[in-house]
């Protein structure tokens, strides 16, 4: 009895810890930098924010289209990720990205992008297929 009574302590005080560890802070649209404000309201006008959090100087945007949209702290935009089956909007994607996909993958839609110091990771919604372009939207290749 006592071994359990221990290990539940420890457990309560683990989780404590873990959940003291969390420094997500959740903000309103107000607080968002004007360029994110201004991403939001151009590509994604008309769409319930749920919640925003700021975590040191990154903001991540939850929708109500099941869309999180991840932002520096200047505001530009680093991510746009669709939950599972979730299509996103393409109009801030480098038409030469979009270009490709739309005739590489016919039938097959953006479920996210990120950027990355080497260019961009693009997921498409079907076939778990992830993409990898340089900075200038040429493609490089398939992540396995």
């Amino acid at each position: 009895m006592r071994k359990a009574i221990l290990g539940l302590s420890a457990l309560l005080i683990g989780a404590v810890v873990f959940m003291s560890c969390d420094d997500d802070e959740v903000i309103s649209e107000a607080d968002l930098p004007a360029l994110s404000k201004t991403f939001l309201s151009t590509h994604f006008s008309g769409v319930n924010v749920n919640r925003i959090e700021k975590e040191r100087d990154n903001y991540s945007v939850h929708l109500a289209n099941r869309i999180e949209v991840d932002f520096n702290k200047e505001g530009e935009w680093i991510e746009v990720d669709g939950e599972d089956g979730v299509v996103i909007p393409t109009g801030f994607i480098l038409p030469k990205i979009v270009a490709y996909v739309d005739d590489q993958y016919k039938d097959n839609d953006f479920n996210g992008i990120e950027k990355k110091p080497h260019g961009f990771d693009v997921d498409l919604v079907r076939g778990d297929i992830d993409l990898v372009f340089d900075k200038d939207g040429n493609f490089l290749r398939i992540d396995p």
